[in-house]
């Protein structure tokens, strides 16, 4: 790397500057408007400016479909999917954030907060585990100090994340790990248990313990990205399947000779994990589309641009001769 600077990693991202850190000590330094960079970058610090940027091991992003990817932090080891106990699990919500987590090839643990709020959490542990089969799973609450251990052992000499909803309790987790208030902590609503978006931007933490976690905004819902390898690899046992298929394109829905249907028949898949497997193909399909789109108008433009300056070098030429 020609660039010259001592390493630091990214803690939080202030618009126009980012707050940094070698280990030691934190400062804000600038950075060139052509790079963007996310919480848990690695950068090379040198007169208060980020000559270059790393290579990143991991990114993990949302694509939203309007505005495209999003990045929402880098370099992470761990996503911890945290789920309240205090509200009604939804099999398509819990697959799916697990899912991202894959994508960039992170591994996802699940977590059930607030467990001291209710009876029957040995229930919700089995019932994720019949969803996310190999997925470890994990019950805390802050209260009680269950499962922060866990979280420890687990981060200890990695970087982590929590993604989640708001109300999920990340917040929480995060100063019970800090043994510190480090993060705001927002009201939950009792009708719903939903709470209002307390984190408003991403911080990376050092934990007294060692290891890093990077606190999230939460995130109500969660686009599949159009070329992630999460559902692939999530749903492993049903590619497994379609690869007995008769038809090589089959869609596992209502061809002959679908090894995939044939296993929903017998029960070696079940139906509502046959079901989530089509919604999600389906997404990425819908989500490569748009992509493509993109793709598309963007080579367009090019083009555009090209034929303009074709054009003006051309016209300038021809004046250049005249006189």
């Amino acid at each position: 790397m020609d660039a010259q600077g001592s390493p630091h990693r990214v803690v939080r991202h202030d618009s126009v500057k980012v707050l940094v850190s070698d280990g030691e000590s934190v400062q804000h330094v600038s950075f060139p408007r052509s790079f963007s960079l996310a919480v848990g970058d690695w950068v090379l610090v040198q007169h208060e400016t980020v000559q270059a940027l790393v290579h990143r091991r991991s990114v993990l992003e949302r694509d939203h479909e309007d505005r495209g990817p999003q990045m929402i932090a880098a370099n992470i080891d761990l996503v911890l999917v945290v789920f309240g106990s205090d509200r009604p699990l939804k099999q398509s919500k819990v697959m799916r954030f697990v899912a991202f987590a894959w994508d960039i090839g992170a591994r996802p643990i699940v977590i059930i907060s607030k467990v001291d709020l209710i009876d029957g959490v040995e229930e919700a542990v089995e019932q994720i585990g019949g969803w996310l089969p190999g997925v470890e799973i994990l019950r805390t609450s802050i209260h009680t100090g269950e499962g922060i251990q866990d979280i420890f052992r687990l981060l200890k000499g990695r970087t982590g994340t929590f993604i989640g909803e708001s109300g999920a309790g990340k917040s929480s987790l995060v100063n019970a790990l800090m043994e510190d208030e480090v993060a705001w902590v927002g009201d939950v609503r009792e009708t719903d248990a939903k709470g209002r978006h307390i984190t408003s931007h991403r911080e990376l933490h050092l934990l007294p313990s060692g290891g890093m976690i990077i606190d999230n905004p939460g995130i109500r819902a969660l686009g599949l990205s159009a070329e992630g390898e999460g559902v692939e690899f999530f749903f492993s046992d049903i590619k497994e399947l379609a690869s007995e298929c008769r038809f090589r394109d089959c869609a596992h829905r209502t061809e002959p000779g679908c090894a995939v249907q044939a296993g929903v028949t017998d029960g070696t898949i079940p139906a509502d994990r046959w079901l989530a497997y089509l919604r999600f193909i389906s997404e990425q399909g819908e989500a490569q589309k748009r992509s493509d789109a993109k793709e598309l108008a963007a080579h367009f433009r090019r083009e555009a641009a090209a034929v303009r300056e074709a054009r003006e070098a051309r016209d300038s030429d021809h004046l250049t001769t005249n006189e």
